[in-house]
């Protein structure tokens, strides 16, 4: 038989997650749905899940109301009061159906077919959800999404701006000449240079509700919601002059990184992510083949 490999924290990782867990919100983690396996904290006083545009967990499925229930939290104590704002189609805890309820450990919340795991405050499961949570949909080698999660996340978007009429853009970008980096300096060099730039553009450009991922090898996508085609391509500049005014340098030596760009923005001609990405990808062609270093639009 082969041997079963097992990943374990080392005792200092987990001793620090465990201290980080005694100031964790109690949280939903989400076991049917998009993105799967992500965490949604409970803040205090209240939380209101549905998928109106004002709530503050929002839950795109027709069989969900626009203020489905609520998630109340005493700051006391930290308990939870999960109730049904007298939805249509019912919110039910352990496959029961509910008008108020107090969560405990474990309870499955269920609203349509978006399933909910409930854990309290502090509660160790946190460091596991955490773990898979990662190893699921972030890039290893970048910190940045993977395109698993990436086109998971566009086809949730797509559907939400879409039905409620607001504007979404996508950005592509691939590193000019990534090849010479990695001819010149090394591979070490190149990862160096993948990592940084993942680095800069998450701390300077990315918002709250935008999301970075690696699309693949050197080529990168940000999905900007509520972001039309214009904004984006202001985006796509600020990034591009970034990168190139960004001291790059590994091991003493200098490294000089551009960046192409491709944008495109979501209108009534557009039926599906793929031919959204198509867009984005033949944007970000022509800015390739008109001399790179450069933004262009579809």
């Amino acid at each position: 038989m082969a041997e079963e490999k097992t990943s374990v924290l080392l005792s200092s990782e987990f001793q620090e997650k465990l201290e980080k867990l005694k100031e964790d919100q109690p949280c939903l983690v989400l076991i049917s749905g998009a993105p799967l396996g992500k965490k949604f904290p409970v803040l205090p006083p209240r939380v209101v899940i549905g998928r109106g545009e004002h709530v503050e967990l929002r839950v795109q499925e027709s069989s969900v109301s626009r203020e489905h229930a609520e998630l109340e939290i005493n700051p006391k104590n930290s308990i939870v009061t999960l109730t049904d704002l007298r939805s249509t189609n019912g919110t039910y805890v352990n496959d029961v159906p509910i008008d108020s309820v107090q969560l405990k450990e474990g309870d499955i919340i269920r609203m349509g077919t978006t399933i909910f795991k409930f854990l309290p405050r502090g509660n160790i499961e946190n460091i596991f959800v955490d773990k898979m949570h990662n190893l699921a949909n972030i890039d290893a080698h970048t910190q940045a999404y993977n395109k698993k999660y990436l086109l998971e996340h566009l086809e949730h978007e797509f559907v939400r701006c879409r039905s409620l009429k607001k504007s979404l853009a996508l950005l592509l970008f691939d590193l000019d000449f990534f090849k010479k980096v990695n001819d010149k300096h090394g591979h070490l060099a190149g990862d160096y240079v993948l990592e940084e730039v993942c680095k800069v553009l998450k701390k300077n450009v990315v918002r709250g509700d935008d999301i970075l991922g690696r699309y693949g090898g050197e080529e990168f996508m940000i999905i900007l919601p509520n972001t039309d085609l214009q904004a984006a391509c202001t985006i796509g500049e600020r990034i591009r002059l970034m990168i190139e005014d960004y001291p790059f340098q590994f091991e003493g030596t200098k490294i000089p990184v551009t960046l192409s760009l491709g944008v495109a923005a979501l209108d009534t001609s557009i039926e599906s992510i793929e031919s959204l990405i198509k867009r984005a990808d033949h944007a970000l062609y022509n800015a390739k083949n008109s001399g790179r270093n450069r933004v262009c639009a579809n």
